[in-house]
């Protein structure tokens, strides 16, 4: 596999993010991500399957539990750490704007 350039990196980074906090899951994201990074190998079988089942379905309507199993096998998926995940929970500081403490900080992808 080539290295990823920082351009690979940051646009990878940007919509994983995009991925884990926008209002519905798409699959068309996972697919993306996948091909940027050279994972688009791991999208097969019966978990990409299920994934494919709930493309464009709002997170609210998954319901608390799917939805985290949706974010952490699209991870499992992409080879990346569960604690992608860990970091959109974070609670923000007072004086930041409330919508930051909903991103994604993708530190392992920094050169």
């Amino acid at each position: 596999m080539t290295e990823l350039t920082e351009f690979h990196r940051r646009a990878a980074a940007a919509a994983t993010t995009k991925m884990l906090t926008g209002k519905h899951f798409s699959i068309c994201d996972l697919d993306a991500i996948a091909v940027t990074i050279g994972r688009k190998s791991a999208l097969a079988g019966q978990d990409y399957a299920a994934l494919r089942a709930v493309h464009c379905m709002d997170w609210a309507d998954m319901g608390p539990d799917l939805a985290r199993m949706v974010r952490e096998k699209c991870l499992e998926l992409l080879g990346l750490p569960p604690q992608v995940i860990e970091a959109e929970d974070r609670p923000t500081a007072p004086q930041q704007d409330a919508s930051a403490g909903r991103r994604v900080r993708l530190a392992f992808w920094k050169p």
